[in-house]
């Protein structure tokens, strides 16, 4: 079946917890964006009772276990378990997810290196379909989750990673919703493919619904597919929105081998390349900040994403505006 590209958020709260929106106004905010698929992940609440479709939104049901060990997303069933729960430790929370994942659902553990409210158990004991590698507005701790889900992927581990707004409220002219947007190549907006994909690693990562996409491929295998290592085997990638300074680059496994930085705004770039290691290709875009722009963020990470009395995060020279899941290399 011929698979179509599909604008999604998975990390959303309402007033069932602590966001500022009932669960309808949240919706159309998301019709809003240009969002074909949300999932509402209310802390320790089953807000969506059933997976659903409001004029062609799938709106996914999910919640957020959440306890001062770590933060874990379930999609796509209701908790088999009733709040309070326990989450003393990692057994009791590998005893939610597990039987959820037994019903049928798909299990992220959230923002897991967060100055603010990381994962505080073994995060490679954990069995998880994915893992949400871009958390909320781009900021620092975000590139301490990509070189974790890099090097599981180095270690042959198939991990999904997608990104999450953890919206609960904009603040001011700062829009938060679908910041990030994951964007599934999915068979169908209906919440089983979109879950489908997310698991097997079918996604692009981008910093809002109207932003850059990466197109990647590898003599017809997309993104979450495996390919023989030949020798002559070619990729190819197309970067849209590419604003100047920009650099696109691709990997295979940790080498980088290919790399482009836009001079000026482009409104696609196409290049083709060589494979020569079995593993996994993967692409991301990414910027330099400004010092103004750098220190900025750093003010917002130490104000504003790092609890109190904790050291905040050494603000980044550079982040990542979009990156893709894998092709597998075999």
């Amino acid at each position: 079946m011929e698979r179509r590209w599909f604008k999604g958020d998975t990390h959303l709260h309402t007033t069932n917890s602590d966001g500022s929106l009932h669960q309808y106004e949240l919706i159309d905010y998301c019709k809003k964006a240009g969002l074909e698929w949300i999932i509402i992940t209310d802390h320790n609440y089953n807000t969506v009772e059933k997976t659903y479709s409001s004029d062609g939104l799938t709106v996914i049901q999910g919640q957020e276990l959440t306890g001062e060990n770590g933060h874990v997303n379930v999609w796509g069933t209701k908790v088999p378990f009733e709040p309070p729960y326990d989450l003393s430790d990692i057994e009791a929370y590998k005893k939610i997810t597990e039987k959820s994942r037994k019903d049928g659902a798909t299990v992220s553990v959230n923002h897991p290196f967060c100055s603010n409210c990381p994962f505080r158990m073994d995060i490679d004991a954990f069995p998880m379909d994915c893992v949400e590698v871009w958390n909320t507005v781009q900021h620092s701790d975000n590139n301490k989750a990509l070189a974790w889900w890099v090097k599981k992927l180095g270690e042959g581990i198939k991990l999904g990673a997608v990104g999450g707004s953890d919206f609960h409220r904009d603040y001011g002219p700062a829009k938060i919703l679908a910041s990030p947007t994951t964007i599934t190549h999915a068979k169908s907006s209906s919440a089983d493919d979109i879950l489908e994909a997310l698991r097997e690693g079918r996604s692009v990562v981008t910093n809002s619904p109207n932003s850059s996409m990466i197109y990647l491929t590898v003599e017809g295998a997309e993104l979450g597919d495996s390919i023989a290592l030949a020798d002559g085997l070619t990729g190819q990638i197309t970067a849209t929105k590419l604003h100047a300074g920009f650099t696109l680059r691709v990997y295979n496994n940790d080498k980088l081998i290919y790399q482009h930085k836009a001079a000026r705004y482009e409104k696609q770039h196409t290049a083709h390349f060589g494979i020569r290691e079995k593993g996994f290709v993967r692409a991301e875009i990414d910027y330099k900040l400004t010092p103004p722009l750098k220190k900025l963020l750093g003010f917002a990470e130490k104000n504003f994403l790092t609890s109190r009395g904790v050291t905040p995060p050494e603000t980044a020279d550079e982040l990542f505006w979009a990156f893709t899941n894998p092709i597998w290399i075999v």
